[in-house]
């Protein structure tokens, strides 16, 4: 029997949940990784399948609103080609510099996109293994940031 998540709308096998999904995606970066050593192309994916899980999970991965919205400018900027991936990391860095928290605490504010239906999710990019994994979870980040600017 089957399920979905209820961030994303992932399949889910019975007794699993969509951070499972999320875990098998970071060992199948893992063996990415070790087919294309020094092609340069894991650092990027791996900061677009963070973010995207990240973005599209904003209940069960608590985080804040402004962390959820550093998110998201930060993966439409890379996408876009504005900044590298140093230039983000410098720019979390700043922005989470000192008491700033980017956990949630019980009172604080809980996003909830005004999405009805993700076009990908991780699901989708775990399914077709290691080949052109770096090509789907860009198709996954290129969704997420589009979905979300068109619910603006």
């Amino acid at each position: 029997m089957t399920k979905t998540c209820q961030e994303c709308g992932a399949a889910l096998a019975e007794g699993t949940a969509c951070i499972d999904l999320f875990h098998t995606l970071l060992l199948l970066e893992h063996e990415v990784a070790a087919d294309s050593v020094g092609s340069g192309d894991g650092r990027v994916a791996h900061f677009y399948a963070v973010s995207a899980y990240i973005l599209q999970h904003p209940l069960g991965m608590g985080y804040t609103a402004a962390a959820l919205a550093g998110a998201r400018r930060g993966l439409a900027d890379h996408l876009a080609g504005k900044l590298s991936l140093e230039q983000l990391r410098q720019r979390v860095r700043l922005a989470t510099n000192g008491p700033v928290r980017i956990t949630r605490r019980a009172d604080d504010e809980v996003v909830r996109w005004p999405v009805d239906a993700w076009p990908l999710t991780v699901a989708d990019v775990i399914a077709g293994g290691v080949t052109g994994y770096t090509d789907r979870v860009t198709a996954w980040a290129e969704s997420i940031v589009q979905t979300l600017a068109c619910q603006a």
